[in-house]
């Protein structure tokens, strides 16, 4: 409450005692959401829980890193850095908080605004103090306090949202009125409407109550708390693991096979109809974009199975990742339906196997007009038995054999043979 009251007396001491004009205030308004865009940039690492609207399996760009369990310890008292938030960062950053800045600059300039050297540093005044009152407001109450626990890298985007959306109107609206009228009264209650929207905000996050965002967004009471994966007591019987120039040669090829069967291939139509008109340089910017993306595809591609140790125990299969010390899912025997054995472009390179544990579960996120109320948002599935791939093992006989005597059947390096392997209870 305090720290939300220190960020709003901003304006009013500017309009009452420095003799702020409207474009000033509106001016300060729109760098309020540039200081609150910039503190939910770094909240978004931190975020403990787990989105509640997951990319899921077929994405190949954010899905391995969005999938990832734990985090990293930082020194100090900083909280865990969490790499599944790492997409939802980039997506904020290189989409999002720019397209918002956008949006609150149009707002500012249908205001018709005369911005002027004093009128430039009044703004910047204000802007900064916004910026530090909300710093404030960061530190105590989202790192301090622990809110880092109660949201996800989702849950986070929602204030500035609302933000942008609540200033917005008050600039759409009233905007024309404050420049025209110059009231200082007129000024003093847009003050107190952004004020009591500030408050409003403060209330339904600390009581039960959902609005229309709320709703159709969700909140962090709905997303996920996270669960750790259960590991059977007693050393794994078998291990394996992908040889590190396996990884990062798979890495690499899955980087440039993204870039040639997604979306991305457009950059390269772009860069040669560029080349064709002569504009070699303009052509770099295409294709350092195609390049940007493959490098995130490799770097996810890598992460997901790189530093990944796949741990037997018998009748559970546990995908355990050496890098953040987390086992990150589990696979029980009873409930694999099909095995398939097959080769690809990096096995054959390195006479390794790629063997995939089908299980017949629906791993697609849920789609619905509006989000389910907390109590009944689902929860965390850690140990539910979702499909297992282990690539580039150079015994696939000796994983099957270990995960429950299933017999390899010889195949040809370039076909795909599926084992059907019986339950358990047969």
């Amino acid at each position: 409450m305090l720290a939300v009251l220190a960020s709003n007396a901003v304006a009013p001491v500017g309009v009452l005692f420095l003799d702020w004009s409207p474009t000033v205030l509106f001016g300060v308004f729109v760098a309020e959401i540039a200081a609150v865009l910039c503190w939910t940039l770094v909240k978004i690492p931190f975020a403990a829980k787990r989105p509640n609207n997951a990319i899921g399996d077929g994405d190949r760009l954010f899905g391995p890193l969005q999938a990832k369990r734990g985090g990293v310890s930082l020194p100090r008292s900083l909280p865990r850095f969490y790499p599944r938030n790492v997409p939802t960062l980039l997506i904020a950053a290189f989409l999002l908080v720019p397209l918002e800045l956008a949006v609150a600059f149009v707002a500012f300039g249908l205001t018709d605004p005369v911005v002027t050297d004093v009128v430039a540093g009044q703004i910047l005044l204000g802007g900064v103090s916004v910026f530090v009152g909300r710093g404030v407001e960061t530190v105590t109450g989202y790192f301090a306090a622990g809110g880092y626990r109660d949201h996800s890298a989702r849950s986070v985007l929602l204030p500035p949202f609302k933000l942008l959306f609540a200033v917005g109107l008050l600039l759409f609206v009233f905007g024309p009125f404050a420049i025209e009228l110059e009231n200082d009264v007129f000024l003093v209650i847009l003050v107190g409407l952004k004020f009591l929207y500030d408050l409003r905000a403060l209330q339904l996050e600390r009581s039960e109550t959902r609005g229309v965002f709320y709703r159709l967004y969700g909140s962090e009471e709905t997303e996920i708390e996270p669960i750790p994966v259960e590991v059977p007591a007693g050393a794994p019987t078998y291990r394996t693991t992908p040889a590190r120039s396996v990884a990062l040669t798979d890495a690499v090829s899955q980087s440039l096979r993204y870039t040639v069967t997604s979306g991305v291939l457009w950059c390269y139509g772009v860069a040669a109809a560029l080349v064709f008109f002569g504009a070699w340089t303009f052509a770099l910017a295409p294709l350092a974009l195609a390049a940007a993306f493959g490098t995130i595809r490799g770097t996810s591609r890598y992460l997901a199975y790189g530093p990944v140790e796949f741990r037997c125990y018998g009748d559970v299969l546990v995908a355990h990742d050496a890098l953040l010390d987390e086992p990150q899912a589990r696979l029980e025997r009873d409930a694999v339906t099909d095995v398939s054995v097959s080769t690809d472009a990096v096995d054959r390179l390195f006479g390794t196997e790629t063997i995939r544990f089908e299980t017949g579960v629906d791993t697609s996120p849920d789609v619905g007009l509006t989000v389910p109320d907390p109590e009944e948002a689902r929860t965390d599935d850690a140990n539910a038995n979702h499909p297992m791939t282990i690539p580039h093992v150079e015994d696939a006989a000796a994983v099957l054999d270990a995960f429950g005597d299933v017999d390899e059947t010889e195949t040809e390096p370039e076909t795909e043979v599926e084992t059907t392997v019986p339950s358990g209870d047969d």
